[in-house]
């Protein structure tokens, strides 16, 4: 661990996660802030769904794809020249977006910023290298924070700046605005961030046999359960990139709503999942136990989505949107801590690296599909992941029944 000497070392810590903490919801709040807006402004450039839909999933895929690449060389170079790096791609892209007059331009933004996203996979990392492996979970949870604060913060901005109508909406304001954020998160990543990774540990890393994406599924194929795990993960991931390009475009076609309502609605369901992360999962956890978990998130997300589909009111769809975000939020964690359980300790790493892949994975994928489904019926992908969640839920529920799955925590009523 880079703080080594027990005096100041609690002080030493919490200064540093605070600062990590501060770079990552800079980083995500301008993410957040194009949301609200940019599928509105890529329709208005004359971008079909379909094509629109396609763009948007330029991010996922190059994400998946370069992912790897920048873990394997914070481990190389340390943690802090990939951050900044990262930080700076996404400063490029954003600039990049203010002049984009044409879809092909927001498509070659997206795509750069995609392969540039190295910035979470490192942040994972320098809160590995910060805590010892009892407070790992902890050190993860303000990642979580970061992340509930940034998409509560970035699209409120964003809505405010995107416009008030579908017509109206814009990308150059909020591309500013994200632009300004990223700058901010590199000058805290140059001037406040201290390297997490020492000498001794990066030595220990880069002697260790580096093990392949491909090598990595093989070793967790050796476990059948964590196998049908990681197709949960990519169906659950895939449903919920079926519905975010096309959200837009439903509220939109549907009530008249714009940017500004995207923003609204953004912050309502963020602030819903903050307060499931902060006070439910845990207690959830111990009272039904991690299985049952994963089957309450299940059914939230099929109720969700057939409420954002069948809703007879506006108000609806915010509640489909907040039990869809709600089941999200419950079933990552539940599934992650079963996925975990299952593994050895020396294979933990190994597998959380495999279930980031399937969802960036399932994140690529949807997008693809979603804006040619929504060209057919608006409501047809959001019911194409009523079907993939509930073959999550039935397979689940057959794995719980012929006792499969244990649970992490004993669940209190068995007690």
């Amino acid at each position: 661990m880079l703080i080594s000497s027990k005096g100041g070392l609690i002080e030493r810590l919490g200064e540093l996660m605070r600062i990590l903490f501060f770079i990552i919801l800079l980083d995500i709040a301008g993410f957040g802030i194009l949301l609200p807006s940019i599928m509105f402004v890529l329709e208005n450039m004359g971008a079909g769904p379909a094509y629109a839909s396609i763009i948007i999933a330029t991010y996922s895929i190059g994400q998946f794809i370069a992912g790897p690449f920048w873990g394997a060389l914070s481990d190389r170079i340390g943690r802090k020249p990939v951050l900044a790096i990262a930080l700076s791609g996404a400063f490029l892209a954003y600039i990049i977006m203010i002049y984009a007059k044409t879809p092909e331009v927001i498509l070659l933004s997206r795509a750069f910023a995609g392969l540039m996203a190295g910035n979470i996979a490192t942040a994972y990392a320098a809160i590995a290298d910060l805590t010892p492996p009892k407070d790992r979970a902890k050190g993860m949870g303000v990642l979580g924070a970061a992340f509930g604060l940034g998409f509560v913060i970035g699209p409120a901005i964003g809505g405010y700046l995107g416009g008030a109508t579908p017509e109206t909406a814009n990308i150059v304001y909020p591309a500013i605005a994200s632009a300004v954020f990223s700058l901010m998160a590199i000058l805290a990543i140059l001037f406040l961030f201290k390297e997490t990774l020492d000498e001794t540990h990066r030595q220990e890393i880069l002697s260790k046999p580096r093990v392949t994406r491909l090598e990595a599924v093989k070793k967790v194929a050796a476990h059948p359960v964590l196998i049908i795990f990681c197709l949960f993960i990519f169906l659950v991931s895939t449903t919920g990139a079926l519905m975010d390009p096309v959200t837009p475009l439903l509220v939109g076609n549907r009530y008249g709503w714009g940017p500004e309502q995207m923003g609204h609605i953004f912050v309502i369901v963020g602030i819903s999942i903050i307060i499931v992360q902060g006070g439910l999962v845990g207690r959830m956890a111990k009272t039904f136990g991690e299985k049952n978990m994963v089957r309450i998130a299940l059914v939230s997300l099929i109720a969700g989505l057939t409420l954002i589909i069948y809703t007879p009111i506006s108000y609806g769809v915010v509640i489909g949107f907040c039990l869809t975000g709600i089941g999200s939020t419950l079933f990552t964690t539940g599934i992650s801590a079963l996925a975990s359980h299952r593994a050895a300790p020396h294979e933990r790493g190994l597998v959380m690296g495999v279930i980031q892949s399937m969802q960036s994975l399932g994140r690529s994928t949807g997008p693809l599909f979603a804006g040619g489904l929504f060209v057919i019926w608006q409501g047809l992908p959001y019911g194409v992941g009523i079907v993939l969640v509930t073959i999550a839920l039935v397979w689940m529920s057959m794995l719980i029944k012929g006792g499969k799955i244990e649970d992490v925590h004993r669940p209190e009523s068995s007690k």
